[in-house]
């Protein structure tokens, strides 16, 4: 009885505060009164429910039409100079801000044994700072004031970015200007940086993923320069003077295209942008680059293994598709959503997956490639004593859906997924000015995005069965697998690649 009572009195004297804060007369204010959000949203919810009717059940919540207009590149886009173009994305929601530079510029070595050194010019650029200021002085700066630099030399473009608070972003520009105009290459950094390339090479077949990933790039591609790999002691070999000599000319293209996002005067930065980019002298290299050629396939089908003592098979089946733009890529995209992109909505999870429990994970992919032409993709996991039964049940599905076509409820629920998520594509400024600037490098119209929601609209049951047998054809595709060869008999033949051969040299 005593512990009832010392309950029910706090209780009591609870409720005796409550009610008297509640019964305060209220403070009157000069200031204009601000609605509460919940208060408007519990008053609104209480209306509805008072004015209609609650669903049966979930499945019945109607919904409003969607009605999602990407936004349009043409708004944002600003010209500097003759080949420097750009995209400013104003949004003063965070003092922050967010800037990157393409230079659309070919960078593939013409030897071999400058392979190792080429592939670290784009963090030395960084990271052995340049125009008097040390590494460390760098560094100190940065940290200072919150902000970053960073630097990438890729095949077909560079580039650096500058990520900072918006009162610093003047000074940082001056600052990447006197770092990346003339880079000092500095020897300590560079042993970092080599250190970081050597161990890296070490652990390259660490993980079966690893493994998979040279084996599927080894059995698809013919050789190719962009596709060479150092070794560690080329890694080591390394000097200062070798990443000088190819580091000549990068950042020095005359076709330029910048994205700007975050809070700035659209007006005020392109009046900086014009003294930063006239004033921004690299000269180019004297010697010639390569243009890169295109990655050609061995175009040899059939089962590949490399051998490795594991229990969880890893798998990879690809075929030649498309180069951007083509008329196939859009209803292909439509076809595999349908056989294995669509997660749990798709054939491949709920027959592999949900109805045998043979993997976790295994879906279906489509290349998008505007510089090559790039592959489709069935992948998955499985127990090694399951790679034979996985692998009929997956191409069951695809000769069915090659031969029946997909049911009306599985296009609208393809179309309706991929046209819904392309707002994810321009989720935030500064995804929406990048994809806007290498949509012009890469030569997207200004109505892409526009013709993208058509174009899978558009898509019908027999295109679907048309790609999926056109793409999806089980004697085009190469067969990657990681796994214990003494498991896979019943695979046979096939053909078993050693794992010191997968690179390419």
């Amino acid at each position: 009885m005593k512990t009832n009572y010392m309950i029910s009195v706090s209780f009591c004297a609870v409720l005796a505060v409550l009610t008297s804060c509640s019964m305060m007369p209220k403070k009157s204010s000069h200031v204009k009164h601000v609605p509460d959000m919940y208060a408007v949203a519990a008053e609104s919810s209480s209306s509805f429910v008072e004015s209609s009717a609650l669903p049966e059940h979930y499945s019945k919540i109607e919904f409003p039409e969607y009605k999602y207009v990407a936004p349009y590149p043409k708004d944002y886009r600003v010209q500097i100079a003759d080949g420097i173009t750009g995209y400013i994305l104003s949004d003063s929601t965070l003092p922050l801000v967010d800037f990157t530079v393409y230079f659309e510029e070919s960078n593939v070595p013409l030897v071999l044994k400058d392979k190792a050194a080429f592939e670290m010019v784009g963090s030395m650029i960084r990271r052995g700072s340049g125009g008097g200021i040390s590494p460390h002085a760098l560094e100190d700066s940065l940290e200072f004031v919150s902000a970053s630099i960073s630097t990438s030399v890729g095949t077909f473009l560079s580039a650096f970015e500058i990520d900072c608070l918006s009162k610093d972003f003047p000074a940082m520009l001056e600052l990447s200007k006197k770092v990346l105009t003339d880079p000092s290459f500095d020897k300590t950094q560079l042993e970092i940086v080599k250190a970081n390339f050597v161990t890296a090479y070490e652990r390259r077949y660490e993980t079966p993923a690893k493994v998979l990933s040279a084996l599927k790039a080894k059995v698809n591609y013919e050789p190719n320069p962009r596709l060479w790999d150092a070794n560690s002691t080329e890694y080591k070999a390394v000097s200062a003077a070798d990443v000088k000599r190819l580091a000549k000319g990068v950042f020095s293209s005359k076709r330029i295209v910048f994205a700007l996002s975050g809070d700035v005067n659209k007006d005020s930065a392109v009046v900086a942008l014009k003294k930063f980019f006239a004033e921004w002298n690299v000269e180019p290299s004297k010697s010639e680059k390569v243009v890169p050629a295109p990655l050609a396939f061995a175009r040899k089908p059939g089962v590949y293994v490399v051998d490795k003592d594991i229990t969880q098979a890893n798998i990879t089946m690809n075929q030649p598709f498309v180069k951007r733009p083509h008329p196939d890529y859009y209803p292909t995209a439509v076809a595999s959503f349908i056989l294995g992109g669509g997660s749990f909505s798709s054939r491949l999870m709920n027959r592999v997956r949900s109805d045998e429990g043979l993997a976790y994970s295994v879906y279906s992919t489509v290349g998008n490639d505007y510089r090559d032409t790039a592959m489709t993709t069935i992948a998955l996991q499985t127990k090694v004593e399951t790679v034979d039964f996985a692998l009929k049940l997956i191409f069951e599905e695809v000769e069915k859906l090659a031969k029946e076509g997909p049911t009306p409820d599985e296009l609208e629920q393809a179309k309706k997924s991929l046209v819904e998520s392309l707002p994810s594509l321009f989720d935030s400024p500064s995804s929406t000015a990048s994809i806007f600037a290498k949509g012009e490098l890469l030569g997207k119209s200004d109505d892409h995005y526009l013709d993208y929601v058509t174009e899978i609209k558009s898509v019908t049951a027999e295109q679907v069965k048309a790609m999926i047998a056109k793409y999806f054809d089980k004697e085009k595709m190469t067969i990657s697998i990681v796994g214990p060869v003494a498991m896979f008999d019943s695979l046979k033949p096939f053909t078993v690649i050693p794992l010191d051969s997968l690179e390419f040299r």
